[in-house]
């Protein structure tokens, strides 16, 4: 199979078939990062009445430069049905004190003087409804509040608390299943001889997916055997995305292509003009869908974040899946090999990207992982970057609109 571009490799994982997930009823102290599954409308405006924005004095306008009357005093959440400021009159009132009838301004304490008899005189001069919230100016009756597909974070949860929702509806999570592959490959907590690899990958792609709120099912090493591939594969139509990490190369015992072929696979593409990562490959098997990452352990993390966790926003029911990507300057000029998409590994910090040793170092590397916490793309015909740089930080937002990330 020809090796094709990042860019057309992300047209494949955009357009995968989108899985059937069902909705869930949950209590709203439970769907953070959950996607929701249905439209939310403002049942309740925001604010829900006229209140007070200051801790001050509730007044009429026109009664700015008189002395004024002190009447009462209006905390959050009292009622105030009954209550209306008259002309040479003003009341004390809380912030979120819902505002009395005929006040049309409130003038905070500090901008006052109390006088003897209580009596208040104003300081400073005042424009009309000045320090007032009205009913409505956030969110007006019958308007969006939350959209399907929307990702449940906290200030959107707390949004939808506002209208006394206690449970909501969202997308059953993406039954994703992880293996690592290699007869070299042994688990940690087992004594590896000096031939043999602790199993860095499966532990390094389910954290990193479980950063981004979903739930993985690990299940073990496959060695290198064409006959415990076809095992495995019989198993793969009970989850929705299985991400494999090592096996995915031309090398002789990389059997997992030739396998899922010999089952009627569908093969999208297995080589991606880029480094680190070139051998990964797509595939479709029924309603699955495989990701087999390369088994390097910076390869496979670097492609598992730039490259396939969009797609899983995607299959999530995500409206924002496109990675989003921040604008840094870069620390000193940074040169690559031209005709690849080169993926650069480097700290960002107060605005700064600095590129781990000039992003020369062995794709095979471990420890620098570790070290970095953003990852830079670099265009197939850029050979020296310098000044701004785009950059996706490990834990990235996405956009619901494409968002070119690759420096070109």
């Amino acid at each position: 199979m020809d090796i094709i571009s990042l860019k057309e490799a992300q047209d494949f994982n955009f357009n995968l078939p989108l899985p059937h997930l069902e909705v869930v009823r949950k209590n709203i102290y439970e769907v953070l990062g959950d996607i929701l599954a249905f439209d939310i409308f403002c049942s309740r405006p925001l604010p829900a009445f006229d209140h007070s924005a200051m801790d001050g004095y509730a007044l009429k306008i026109s009664d700015l430069d008189k002395k004024l009357k002190l009447k009462g005093r209006i905390l959050a959440g009292e009622d105030t049905e009954g209550l209306e400021v008259s002309d040479g009159e003003c009341i004390k009132i809380m912030t979120g004190g819902k505002i009395p009838k005929g006040a049309d301004v409130v003038v905070p304490f500090e901008d006052s003087m109390v006088l003897q008899d209580c009596f208040i005189q104003i300081q400073k001069h005042f424009k009309h409804n000045e320090n007032i919230r009205f009913q409505g100016e956030e969110r007006a009756l019958g308007s969006v509040i939350a959209k399907r597909g929307d990702k449940l974070t906290h200030g959107l949860i707390a949004l939808i608390a506002s209208q006394g929702i206690a449970e909501i509806e969202v997308y059953e999570k993406l039954k994703i299943a992880v293996y690592s592959t290699g007869d070299e490959v042994v688990e940690p907590g087992e004594k590896a001889s000096q031939h043999q690899v602790y199993n860095i990958n499966a532990v390094g792609i389910i954290s990193l997916l479980s950063v981004y709120g979903h739930h993985s099912k690990y299940l073990g090493i496959l060695n290198d055997s064409t006959q415990e591939l076809h095992k495995a594969i019989l198993n793969f139509e009970e989850y929705d995305v299985v991400i494999t990490s090592g096996g995915a190369s031309v090398g002789e015992a990389d059997l997992l292509e030739k396998s899922l072929l010999s089952y009627g696979a569908k093969i999208s593409y297995h080589k991606i003009n880029l480094k680190p990562g070139r051998p990964i490959m797509l595939a479709t098997l029924g309603k699955s869908i495989i990701f087999a990452l390369p088994g390097n352990p910076l390869s496979g993390m670097v492609n598992l974040h730039s490259i396939v966790l969009s797609a899983l926003e995607r299959l999530r029911g995500a409206n924002a899946y496109y990675p989003k990507p921040i604008i840094a300057k870069l620390k000193s000029p940074l040169h690559v090999k031209n005709g690849r998409v080169n993926m650069i590994l480097g700290k960002y910090a107060e605005g700064i990207f600095e590129a781990y040793d000039g992003g020369k170092y062995s794709s095979n590397a471990i420890s620098i992982v570790s070290q970095c916490n953003s990852v830079a793309l670099i265009g197939e015909k850029i050979s020296v970057v310098t000044g701004d740089i785009k950059i996706l930080p490990y834990v990235m937002e996405f956009s619901d609109k494409i968002s070119e990330f690759i420096n070109e």
